[in-house]
């Protein structure tokens, strides 16, 4: 099994330098721009504007979800020729999954999984197109990790589901245009038979947001008082809710890899060379060699687990434990690298630096990696499902979810 991403096949070739040269005169003018978290940018920044400018362009090409077809705002391409976009962005440190801020990278394979001719045909559209920003969102304040708690309520209304309950800790500082979110249809039936998932405009009357100052940034309150939504945008069927889940928990737990690293560490490999103690670089001090070398080794096997969950997406044969081993492994390691950090720069890495990738800051890195371990579930979610996927514990093996 190959699934390298570094050498491409001959009649790959043609479309490699296409896209590397549109790339090229696209990103002209981004490169004093910093590539932020999806949670910590502002409207009128100018690498938003930009970002948003980039989606829709590669949107035009078909170049956003280069593999759906032209009817659904694809390109109708392969995955080789995916890969090959993926890899010309990662380049320039961004990749498809966060050109723009959006979920759509989850939501749209839910809708062209679970979905209906005609969800599939208004739905999709936009978000391949990069005209809308999706927000994700679960968590409530009783549920977070156990997703089937859920206690927002859309209970049916002749052609509306009136929805109405609390969503807390989700989307960034932007309002968004929908919202993706599960819901309880029937409260008197027994959990995971009993839920839907709604896509939603996110302007209709009854919807507040708050924002929520947290570790990681700002993240927010969302609030449905008696909110009317179509009843054509509940996406898999009522009280079905549980198995489009199973689709989009698969994405969100690493099941959908990617072709990135960690920019963190390479760009604390930089500052170690560049930066001098005494007259000497950082590099020369053995200690610090030695923490390096656990960083790299560590952020590489992540690097690969991505690439492998990767290619196991874009190919349509979904790893069965993969994006969960992947999920829980890289979280610990960013914990792990987090303190590393601080072995080496001290009181330094408790500086924000403005003026990098924010993956990249080393402060971020120290915020983010004790709250990455709770986000899209707990560690503890991610052993149980890495458990049950093996059948440790179990007659049978659960299954690997539908990530197409």
């Amino acid at each position: 099994m190959d699934f390298t991403l570094e050498e491409v096949s001959p009649e790959l070739k043609p479309f490699q330098s296409e896209v590397r040269a549109w790339l090229k005169e696209a990103m002209r003018g981004a490169e004093h721009l910093r590539w932020s978290a999806n949670w910590s940018t502002r409207k009128d920044d100018e690498e938003y504007a930009f970002r948003r400018k980039l989606g829709r362009a590669l949107g035009e090409k078909g170049w956003l979800f280069p593999m759906l077809p032209p009817e659904l705002g694809g390109a109708g391409l392969s995955a080789g020729h995916q890969a090959v976009v993926d890899a010309e962005l990662a380049s320039y440190g961004l990749a498809l999954d966060h050109v723009y801020y959006t979920l759509a990278r989850i939501v749209v394979p839910c809708i062209q999984y679970h979905g209906t001719e005609e969800q599939k045909r208004e739905l999709i559209p936009p978000m391949a197109r990069g005209e809308i920003v999706c927000w994700q969102v679960l968590t409530e304040p009783q549920s977070g990790s156990d997703v089937a708690n859920v206690k927002t309520t859309a209970i049916r209304d002749g052609d509306h589901y009136v929805v109405n309950g609390a969503k807390i800790m989700v989307g960034h500082k932007l309002p968004p245009d929908w919202m993706w979110t599960l819901v309880c249809n029937d409260p008197s039936k027994p959990r995971h038979q009993n839920l839907g998932w709604l896509y939603i405009d996110a302007t209709l009357p009854g919807i507040t947001i708050q924002h929520l100052p947290m570790l990681m940034g700002i993240k927010n309150a969302v609030f449905f008082d008696n909110v009317r939504v179509p009843a054509k945008y509940l996406v898999g069927g009522e009280n079905n809710g549980w198995e489009v889940s199973s689709t989009h928990m698969e994405l969100e737990h690493g099941g959908g890899g990617s072709v990135t690293g960690d920019p963190a560490i390479d760009r604390l490999l930089t500052y170690c060379q560049e930066t001098k103690r005494a007259g000497k670089p950082l590099m020369a001090d053995p200690h610090i060699r030695e923490v390096l070398a656990e960083a790299y080794i560590e952020s590489h096997a992540v690097r690969l687990m991505n690439q492998r969950n990767y290619w196991h997406r874009i190919n349509r044969n979904p790893h069965p434990y993969g994006g969960a081993q992947l999920r829980y492994y890289q979280r610990t390691v960013r914990l792990r690298n987090a303190e590393r950090v601080q072995q080496v720069l001290g009181y330094d890495a408790m500086v924000p630096n403005l003026d990098v990738n924010e993956f990249a800051d080393f402060e971020y890195l120290l915020r983010g990696g004790p709250g990455m371990l709770h986000g899209g579930g707990t560690l503890d979610t991610d052993r149980l499902i890495v458990a049950r996927r093996m059948g440790l514990g179990r007659t049978t093996k659960e299954k690997a979810a539908v990530t197409i």
